[in-house]
């Protein structure tokens, strides 16, 4: 999980990377929004984008393209990284609460509200790790000094869009009886399309003596595609392409996890 990167790669996943703790706008060097997301931006208003933006920062990246004449694609990406750091810096500060509201369309959607709503479904958590769910639901307000933690970005593909998002990852070690050896929180910060919150679980469990160990993971979304006319049919689509790719995605992790310590990354030459 500390090298994420590698965890991670995948013809799903177009591009990654891991954050400082103390973030910069140069570990988000490598994100890219697509060009059509970029003309998006240009015709975003409050109640009607193709990103996930609060309306504070649909004029702000407006401004900058507006005033960076034929020069307004590379600006704009960099506005944009800029408005990911900003985001990630306020929730590190003042957990999600702190963080606007989309207003792509319909009503306002606040991250805070709706991740709460993800972990108070999520029983197997708030009943028997209920410190550790407090934490997630109130960081950085309710420490947990046994967690390692950190936050990376990444750009991946789903249903005919890249989405990019950043998530906050907690590790939870423990060789007390009844509790995995180790548990990891995947925490959505935000992501530009489909997902308003999101709680991603992966679990070691150790067997009895002799028996076999597990690696169990749980994934909890709240999207905003499922709804409307097409609603159904998006639906189906999705839970077919979960059952279908579960089983490559699982088995793909496991023998990542199973063949050991990723490759050591080789120092850059200056």
């Amino acid at each position: 999980m500390r090298r994420i990167d590698e965890l991670k790669k995948s013809a799903e996943v177009l591009a990654i990377g891991r954050l400082s703790d103390a973030p910069t706008i140069d570990d988000l060097a490598g994100l890219v929004l697509d060009h059509e997301e970029l003309s998006e931006i240009l015709e975003c208003r409050p109640g009607s984008c193709g990103l996930k933006l609060s309306a504070v920062e649909m004029d702000r990246l407006q401004r900058v393209a507006a005033g960076a004449g034929t020069d307004w694609r590379p600006k704009l990406q960099q506005a944009f990284r800029a408005m990911v750091l900003g985001r990630v810096n306020a929730y590190k500060a003042e957990g999600q609460a702190a963080l606007s509201p989309y207003v792509d369309h319909g009503d306002p959607v606040w991250p805070a509200t709706r991740f709460a709503s993800v972990l108070g479904h999520s029983l197997f958590l708030t009943s028997h790790l209920p410190q550790f769910a407090r934490h997630l639901s109130g960081y950085p307000g309710i420490p947990a000094p046994a967690l390692e933690s950190f936050i990376y970005w990444s750009k991946e593909r789903l249903a005919g869009k890249t989405i990019i998002s950043a998530t906050h990852v907690s590790i939870l070690r423990s060789d007390e009886p009844g509790l995995p050896d180790a548990l990891v929180a995947g925490k959505q910060i935000f992501a530009t399309h489909y997902v308003n919150a999101s709680l991603g679980i992966t679990v070691i469990l150790r067997g009895a003596p002799g028996a076999h160990n597990y690696l169990a993971y749980v994934n909890r979304s709240e999207v905003d595609m499922l709804g409307g006319v097409f609603g159904g049919l998006a639906r189906r689509i999705v839970q077919r392409r979960l059952k279908t790719e579960a089983a490559t995605v699982l088995q793909e992790l496991r023998r990542r996890l199973e063949s050991g310590e990723p490759p050591q990354i080789e120092p850059k030459e200056r």
